[in-house]
């Protein structure tokens, strides 16, 4: 039994985020899908129709799922992000810069392993508007991307659809785990027990020091910024930064603006 009631803590820790939907139908079928499959954390993120979860269209789709349809919560993306030290883009095309690419598998086992790593520990899921998908800028705020294994002929998924795919491949993850979740207290990270890693907040603090310091020194050109911004993300991304690493990152660039 307390192996149960911890593997549902961990289903309550997911959150599926939808970034700008047009759709309220495909809001109410996101909320059906994610509570067919045990989760309940669904969030409208860059959105100015903050009342859309209460549209007719959205309250059909959900068909019943109002516990997780009523409490739908709308938030710009940076500050769903903030909390979490793991987070996932989906996205159909490649591109120049991005985060760690994984396949839908293996991305979900690495969800899980980061709700293992701490008890309070959630993890988020970003899926882009139905007709343009993730800007660049919003994918490389996430750390890992993952592009669903369809049909070269014709890869077109609806929104909902995809949630539902996602969320089904998190609950199998989660349940294929469940003999590690009574040892969930003892996880303390890569080797010990100050290895936390670094929530997105933190991460985005730094990535700001850093570009405020390369125009300080003259290094960053702000007429011609370049790729800079992209770079480091990418390698912020692919480091999976500790919240130790960070706090030493940051000294280093606190105490190198004082003696500019």
């Amino acid at each position: 039994m307390a192996s149960e009631i911890v593997m549902s803590d961990l289903f309550d820790r997911a959150s599926f985020i939808l970034v700008s939907p047009s759709h309220p139908g495909n809001l109410g079928a996101s909320a059906r899908a994610l509570a067919t499959m045990g989760f309940a954390r669904l969030v409208v993120a860059e959105s100015s129709l903050v009342t859309m979860h209460l549209d007719e269209q959205a309250v059909a789709m959900a068909a019943g799922a109002s516990h997780v349809l009523d409490h739908v919560q709308y938030l710009g993306l940076e500050s769903a992000l903030a909390p979490t030290r793991w987070s996932l883009a989906l996205t159909a095309r490649p591109r120049e810069f991005e985060p760690p690419r994984l396949g839908l598998e293996q991305a979900m086992e690495e969800a899980v392993d980061a709700m293992l790593a701490s008890p309070n520990e959630s993890i988020a899921i970003v899926f882009g508007a139905e007709r343009s998908g993730l800007s660049n800028e919003q994918l490389m705020r996430c750390s890992r991307v993952c592009g669903l294994d369809v049909s070269e002929r014709f890869g077109s998924l609806n929104l909902s659809q995809a949630v539902q795919l996602v969320s089904y491949a998190l609950r199998r993850a989660i349940r294929a785990r469940g003999h590690l979740v009574p040892s969930l207290a003892q996880v303390s990270g890569p080797g010990r027990a100050t290895a936390v890693p670094a929530t997105h907040a933190a991460v985005e603090g730094l990535h700001d020091h850093l570009m405020r310091l390369a125009r300080l020194t003259g290094t960053l050109d702000p007429a011609n910024p370049g790729r800079m911004d992209e770079r480091l993300r990418r390698l912020f991304a692919r480091a999976g930064l500790l919240e130790d690493e960070v706090q030493m990152l940051r000294g280093l660039c606190s105490d190198l603006e004082k003696n500019l």
